[in-house]
């Protein structure tokens, strides 16, 4: 029986996190299968004292499916969700915060009211209008760009972006603005990464100027948008004053 890649990846990384000690203490070592790095970074830059990542994006077929297996399988609870017009909805799940899931109780409310100040969350994003293609659902265990976005909580919206353009880091989208139309290679990235796969499409350029007004009202214009070097996206969110 062939045992899945990512199973084996899961179990040495499991077993180099048990066994760090060991490998600290072998460092060096030739006899060693791997080259071994210990972390030893400096400061990080004074600027950045209060980024945390906050949450990760994802895409889903259903809504409602993902919210009862997150919930049944690993215990998470559903803090809010958004349904806007023209098929689009957002999800936010997390563990309570008061402690490892079980021991620090949290209401709904209280998550709510704490969203911005918390780590470990997930977002799911589903796109079911008529330009998805997709009105049963993913067909492939691994639906294409499953991947959105990862959150991260900045203090000063304005102050991140100056400073990512500083930087010479790639902004797909800026704060103030918001473009999901297929004009430009930027807004192609962020229609994808947001569940609209073909902008091209007009069913789905009717479905998002139906879902624009939501969009707005949750505060996606104020959000910054940047890409790692390997095109994986941030979604960068003010620590208070935004709605989601």
């Amino acid at each position: 029986m062939k045992v899945p890649a990512l199973v084996l990846t899961l179990f040495f990384t499991s077993a180099l996190a048990c066994n760090h000690k060991i490998i600290a203490r072998r460092e060096g070592n030739a006899s060693l299968p791997f080259t071994y790095t210990p972390g030893n970074d400096p400061p990080a830059d004074p600027a950045t004292i209060s980024y945390f990542v906050n949450h990760v994006g994802i895409n889903v077929a259903n809504i409602t499916r993902t919210s009862e297996w997150y919930s049944k399988v690993i215990g998470m609870r559903h803090v809010f969700a958004v349904d806007l017009e023209g098929g689009f909805s957002i999800m936010y799940m997390a563990h309570s915060q008061g402690g490892r899931n079980g021991t620090g109780f949290q209401s709904g409310a209280e998550m709510q009211r704490d969203k911005n100040n918390m780590a470990g969350m997930v977002e799911f994003q589903s796109y079911t209008g008529s330009g998805s293609g997709n009105s049963t659902g993913y067909e492939t265990p691994f639906p294409r760009a499953i991947l959105s976005h990862f959150g991260l909580i900045v203090p000063d919206i304005e102050a991140a972006q100056a400073r990512f353009d500083s930087l010479g880091v790639r902004t797909i989208k800026r704060t103030g603005e918001m473009d999901f139309t297929r004009q430009t290679a930027e807004s192609q990235v962020l229609g994808k990464a947001w569940g609209f796969a073909d902008l091209s499409n007009e069913e789905t350029q009717k479905d998002v100027a139906k879902a624009a007004p939501g969009l707005e009202a949750i505060g996606f214009r104020s959000f910054i948008v940047i890409a790692d070097p390997d095109g994986n996206l941030l979604e960068v969110q003010q620590q208070s004053g935004a709605a989601i």
